[in-house]
């Protein structure tokens, strides 16, 4: 499914979501697409338990251990992210999901927990890697709704 598929999906089940279409469409999508050109694959492979909950690491720095941040890595292929190494998880309770580009950074949206997802480009390859942040992807899906809030404030507008 290319990207533009993947985004009209989102567009169409946003209702479900609790979103309307049309903010969706025009406040949310156009600010995930440019998150999504930027990365190489259309769809990633995310670890999650069995009870479907994403795998956490946390990262921190040698230099200053006060310092943290929980990460969740996507990966290329089903086999990089079986064959990551975690010391902290048991194998058995970890499968790899695939999930459409489009839809991680909409959940992105919603996270709380997560400070960035690391999107692995290459397979077998860890250090190439790019990293988003889930509160600057918020904070410009935010900018983008209120821009488009202000300059839609028409009783016509078919965002209001």
């Amino acid at each position: 499914m290319n990207l533009d598929q993947q985004f009209d999906n989102l567009i169409n089940q946003a209702p479900k979501y609790g979103v309307p279409a049309p903010i969706m469409q025009y406040g949310v999508v156009p600010v995930l697409k440019v998150y999504a050109q930027q990365l190489s694959h259309k769809k990633y492979y995310l670890r999650q338990t069995l009870e479907n909950n994403l795998v956490l690491t946390v990262l921190g720095k040698q230099d200053n251990p006060d310092i943290e941040k929980k990460v969740v890595y996507a990966f290329p292929t089903v086999e990089d992210a079986v064959q990551f190494a975690d010391s902290d998880i048991d194998k058995l309770e970890i499968v790899a999901q695939e999930i459409s580009i489009g839809e991680i950074l909409f959940q992105m949206f919603t996270l709380r927990e997560v400070d960035s997802i690391i999107f692995l480009d290459t397979p077998q390859n860890y250090n190439q890697s790019k990293e988003i942040y889930c509160d600057k992807l918020q904070q410009a899906i935010q900018e983008n709704l209120k821009m488009l809030l202000d300059t839609n404030k028409s009783p016509n507008s078919t965002i209001a």
